[in-house]
C-alpha cells in the first residue's frame, strides 16, 4: 500500500500533465504553455487567460502537426543538420535586431526555451525536405499551363497590383468548416487588437508562405484563386480581409500596398534560341527564294526540340551559326522580339523573311518579364509552388487521419 499509493499518484500526475498523444509522442501541458508564450510574445499580444483560451486550440493543433511532420521525416530517414536550424535562429535574431545570444536571453526572459524554437524550426525544415523527396518528382508544369497562366495575367494588364500577405487555414473535412472559420475570425480579432500579421502567419498559417510571414509579394488579379481575386478590389491599403473560403480552406488577406501595373514598360530579361538561317544573295531569284522557303518548311515540319533545330539547321546549311544563347531582350532585332516573348517553347516559328535571308527560330528558354509582368520562369515557379502546396496539405491531412491522436485538454 505504501509503495502503491505514490506510484498511483505519480501516474495520475503524469496523466494530468499530458496535453495530447500523437502516435508514440507526447505533447505535455508544459510544451503547450511554452508555445502559447512564444505565440503571444512574437505576436505582441497581451498575455491573459482570455488570450490563451482563444489561441490554445490552434496552438495545440500546430504542435500536433509538428509531431506528425517530424515523425514522417524520421520514417523516411530525413535529418536536418543542426547548422541549418541554427542558421534560421540567427536569421530570426537578426530580424529582431539582436545577436543570437541576446535573442536567446530575451526568449528565456519570456519563459520560452530556445529548444522549443529549435523544435519548431526543425519540424518545418524537415517537412520541406519531405515534400521535395516525396512530392516534387510527381509534379511537372507544362508549357501549355504556363502559356495559359501568362495569357490570363496579360488579360489583366494595366490593372492594379497588390502587395499581399496571407494566412491560410485548411479545412480537412466538412465537419471542420465552422470551427476553422471561427479560428480564422479569432486570428483576425487578435490582429485588430495589435498582433503583427506576419507573426500570426508564421505561427498559424498552413501555407508554405508561413515561413516568410505569409508574404505573397506583388500579384495581379488572375494570379490567385478566383475567390481571392474577387475580394481584392474591395480592399484598401492596410486592410485585413474577413475569412475567404477557397477549395482547400479559409484565407485571410492583408493588403500591404497597391500600385498601378506598369504594363506599358518595355519587356526585360534574357532568352535562349536556336536558329536555322538560309542566307540569300542581295538580289535573289525566285528559285533561290523558293529553295530557302522549302528548307525552312522542312525544318518547321521536323523540329520537335532545340537539339532537332541544331541538327536540321546544320544539315541545311553546314557550319551555320545556330545559337542565340542568353541574349538580352533589348539586344534582339525588332523582328525577333515578338518571337522571344510569345513563341511557345520548343516550337519552331514560321519562316521569317529578313534582309539577308529566311530564318526559323525556336525558343529554348526565356526569362523575360513582359511589360512589368512576371516572367514565364516566375509564373512556372508559382504554379509549381501552388501545386506542391495543395499536395502537401493532402499529405498532412492523410497523416492526421492515419495517426493515433488523443487530446487530453
Amino acid at each position: 500500500m505504501l509503495v502503491g499509493a505514490p506510484l498511483a499518484a505519480a501516474a495520475q500526475e503524469d496523466s494530468i500533465s499530458i496535453a495530447a498523444v500523437v502516435n508514440d509522442d507526447v505533447i505535455s501541458k508544459r510544451d503547450l504553455e511554452v508555445r502559447e508564450r512564444m505565440v503571444i510574445s512574437s505576436s505582441r499580444l497581451q498575455d491573459s487567460p482570455e488570450t490563451r483560451a482563444r489561441l490554445g486550440p490552434q496552438v495545440l493543433r500546430g504542435l500536433i502537426d509538428e509531431r506528425l511532420k517530424l515523425q514522417e521525416a524520421q520514417r523516411l530517414g530525413i535529418k536536418v543538420p543542426a547548422g541549418d536550424v541554427e542558421q534560421q535562429i540567427k536569421a530570426i535574431a537578426a530580424e529582431n535586431k539582436m545577436s543570437p545570444e541576446n535573442f536567446e536571453a530575451a526568449l528565456a526572459q519570456s519563459g520560452i526555451t530556445i529548444e522549443a524554437l529549435r523544435t519548431q524550426i526543425r519540424a518545418e525544415l524537415s517537412w520541406v525536405r519531405v515534400i521535395q523527396r516525396r512530392l516534387r518528382p510527381q509534379v511537372t508544369i507544362s508549357d501549355d499551363q504556363i502559356d495559359e497562366a501568362v495569357a490570363e495575367i496579360k488579360a489583366n494588364a494595366n490593372q492594379p497590383e497588390y502587395l499581399l500577405a496571407e494566412i491560410f487555414l485548411a479545412v480537412d473535412s466538412p465537419t471542420q468548416e465552422a470551427e476553422v472559420k471561427q479560428n480564422a475570425e479569432r486570428l483576425i480579432d487578435q490582429i485588430h487588437q495589435g498582433a503583427g500579421f506576419s507573426a500570426v502567419a508564421r505561427q498559424f498559417s498552413q501555407s508554405s508562405t508561413a515561413a516568410g510571414g505569409g508574404d505573397l509579394g506583388w500579384v495581379h488579379q488572375g494570379q490567385l484563386d478566383r475567390a481571392l481575386d474577387a475580394v481584392l478590389p474591395s480592399l484598401k491599403k492596410g486592410d485585413v480581409s474577413q475569412p475567404i473560403r477557397s477549395l482547400g480552406g479559409f484565407h485571410v488577406l492583408y493588403l500591404r500596398d497597391m500600385r498601378q501595373s506598369g504594363a506599358s514598360s518595355a519587356p526585360q530579361g534574357k532568352v535562349s534560341m536556336k536558329q536555322a538561317f538560309m542566307t540569300l544573295p542581295a538580289k535573289p531569284t525566285q528559285a533561290e527564294i523558293d529553295k530557302a522557303n522549302a528548307l525552312a518548311q522542312h525544318i518547321i515540319d521536323q523540329a520537335k526540340s532545340c537539339d532537332d533545330m541544331v541538327r536540321l539547321a546544320r544539315e541545311a546549311t553546314p557550319n551555320a551559326h545556330t545559337d542565340l544563347d542568353n541574349v538580352d531582350y533589348s539586344d534582339l532585332p525588332p523582328e525577333l522580339k515578338q518571337i522571344a516573348t510569345d513563341q511557345p517553347l520548343n516550337t519552331p516559328s514560321k519562316a521569317l523573311r529578313l534582309a539577308t535571308g529566311i530564318g526559323v527560330y525556336m525558343v529554348c528558354k526565356r526569362d523575360i518579364a513582359s511589360g512589368g509582368l512576371p516572367s514565364r520562369e516566375e509564373v512556372g515557379t508559382r504554379l509549381l509552388r501552388e501545386r506542391l502546396e495543395v499536395m502537401a496539405r493532402g499529405y498532412l491531412r492523410d497523416l492526421r487521419r492515419a495517426a493515433f491522436i488523443d487530446l487530453r485538454v
